[in-house]
């Protein structure tokens, strides 16, 4: 009976090890692919100069690139034998708030501007929290609801840097950051349907994802005429967001969607490095404001870890 006893307190020992590996590698996952979003805006700004291509026709060139680099292995890797026509439900769930969220985020831009508006949206922290309070019945300390606010606080006054947002700009953002959480909570539902490890689910779910919106974006792209070369000009920023993407889902998967999110706040602090290097001539004419901001993402960070505390 004490060795039955034994072996159970090693097999619950060994699977609580288990699981706080793969929240840990959650939580990594979730680091990089805020890297990669930061590095996305610099790719998309940097093809927006070279080769004069915006807004929708942006999105419907890097949607269909994004679908043809998940096309191979969703072919190669026979993701295609997962496949149920009732998952087109699921695609729905995943893309209708998602697209919604795109123009909420191009309405607030276009009343607004990107540099005011991008940091709000962390208004997904708040949001995503209480969905996740009231549905799923989670629970936080103190000190990790003092975490979100000082990201909510520091995001507020690194957009305030940049100017002050329109009453209806700020109306869009929180739409989109709404939307946003809706479809971040799909996406990670449906990967969890696949038999699968859970990072495999992940380019599972993906790849079925990105490819049913490449097919929906290639109607779109005779009617706004982008053309193949425009694709291929979108390449760098298909491959950074698709990355990006499925490291944010790994993240959700492994260490839970509010953790995924409160890190993806760091691509703030993430993208002042990238423009750093990628931009640096221009930011040396404005470097006081910079040196604020470089500040005030080293406090989003450490408010970040003390979350985790």
């Amino acid at each position: 009976m004490f060795q039955n006893s034994l072996t159970i307190r090693l097999k619950f020992t060994n699977l609580k090890h288990l699981r706080l590996f793969m929240v840990l590698i959650g939580i990594i996952a979730s680091i990089f692919a805020a890297i990669g979003q930061a590095l996305n805006y610099a790719l998309t700004k940097d093809c927006q100069e070279k080769h004069r291509i915006y807004g929708f026709r942006m999105l419907i060139g890097a949607h269909i690139g994004m679908g043809f680099i998940m096309l191979w292995p969703f072919l190669f890797c026979s993701y295609y034998t997962y496949f149920e026509w009732e998952h087109l439900i699921d695609l729905f769930k995943i893309n209708l708030p998602f697209l919604f969220a795109q123009y909420c985020m191009m309405q607030s831009i276009r009343v607004s501007d990107a540099s005011i508006v991008s940091p709000l949206l962390v208004l997904k922290i708040p949001v995503l929290a209480a969905i996740s309070i009231v549905l799923f019945k989670d629970s936080y300390a103190v000190h990790q609801y003092l975490a979100i606010a000082a990201i909510l606080l520091l995001s507020w006054y690194f957009s305030s840097l940049s100017g002050q947002i329109k009453l209806k700009a700020l109306m869009f953002v929180f739409l989109a950051s709404f939307c946003y959480v809706l479809s971040d909570i799909a996406i990670t539902g449906y990967a969890k349907k696949f038999a699968a490890h859970p990072i495999e689910q992940v380019m599972i779910a993906n790849s079925f994802n990105y490819i049913a919106g490449a097919i929906f974006f290639l109607p779109c792209a005779f009617m706004k005429k982008v053309t193949a070369k425009d694709i291929y000009n979108c390449k760098y920023v298909a491959l950074s967001w698709i990355i990006a993407v499925t490291l944010i889902v790994i993240g959700f998967n492994l260490s839970g969607l509010v953790s995924g999110t409160i890190i993806q706040s760091l691509r703030g602090a993430f993208g002042i490095i990238i423009a750093l290097i990628f931009f640096r001539n221009e930011i040396m004419d404005h470097g006081a404001r910079w040196q604020l901001k470089v500040a005030i993402s080293i406090l989003m960070t450490l408010s970040v870890a003390s979350f985790y505390l």
